[in-house]
């Protein structure tokens, strides 16, 4: 049936065969499902629903349950969108795997295919296909769990971080405006975790379309391992390349900062 409220389940799970550690405790929590936002009365069901989006905010990992013989729904597209908004750690599981009709070789990616194209909010997110009925791969969601915590903690250094960079921007440089003013990305760090937030500093962040800003977000990801099942919070922040120079001449650091470039990168001078 549809659960009316949260509800709490703690899950124990034994280390490996000959390990010393202790079990790994998992509280999981089950949300009320969530109606269309039109249909929602107010009174006890608007509660719960509200009940659940505040689990979500609290949550380490969020696994967005779907149904496999159904696709996505529009209700689908609002958590997902909740999911990243609140920046939560992700994984998609795709339930009752084992009611989908007409399997072959080629099911399985054109599925990943079909929820990657539908859920953009959270396309990085890995996806599995379970089958709550027959317990298939129920069992992965604990090793999905814990990647997803993984990759929500990772922190990268800035040395690494400005040669993806700089990479990045000498493959595909910013694009000009028609006006004819041209975005110049300075250098980035990364100043916090869960979920990994990277401050770019820029001349103008108004000048970063949403198209080279996903192109930099698919360009980390592709080169740096680990990013898999969290959003990557980017902050664009102006400042002017004297300024940059002037800072970082104060805080004696040189021109390249370790990158083998010069300082801002060849694009920015």
């Amino acid at each position: 049936g549809t659960t009316r409220d949260t509800i709490d389940a703690v899950m124990e799970r034994p280390p490996p065969t000959g390990s010393s550690d202790p079990p790994t405790i998992y509280r999981f929590v089950d949300t009320a499902g969530i109606r269309r936002k039109g249909k929602v009365e107010f009174g006890p069901e608007f509660f719960m629903v509200n009940r659940a989006l505040r689990a979500i905010r609290r949550a380490d990992v969020a696994l967005l349950v779907l149904d496999a013989t159904q696709g996505v729904a529009e209700q689908d597209c609002v958590l997902a969108q909740k999911i990243a908004d609140d920046g939560r750690a992700c994984v998609i599981v795709c339930n009752k795997w084992d009611a989908v009709v007409d399997k072959d070789s080629s099911t399985y990616d054109k599925s990943v295919k079909y929820f990657r194209d539908e859920l953009p909010q959270v396309r990085w997110a890995p996806i599995l296909f379970t089958s709550a009925a027959t317990g298939q791969r129920v069992g992965k969601v604990y090793g999905a769990v814990d990647e997803a915590l993984k990759a929500h903690r990772r922190r990268v250094s800035t040395a690494v971080l400005n040669e993806v960079l700089r990479d990045a921007i000498l493959w595909q440089p910013p694009p000009a405006r028609r006006n004819g003013a041209q975005a110049k990305i300075y250098y980035c760090n990364q100043v916090s975790t869960r979920p990994p937030t990277v401050v770019v500093f820029c001349n103008d962040p108004k000048l970063i379309t949403d198209n080279y800003r996903r192109y930099l977000d698919r360009k980390f990801r592709e080169s740096l391992d680990g990013f898999e099942a969290t959003p990557i919070r980017w902050i664009y922040r102006g400042r002017r390349a004297r300024d940059m120079r002037r800072q970082r001449a104060m805080n004696g650091q040189p021109g390249d900062g370790g990158l083998g470039t010069s300082y801002p990168f060849p694009h920015a001078m």
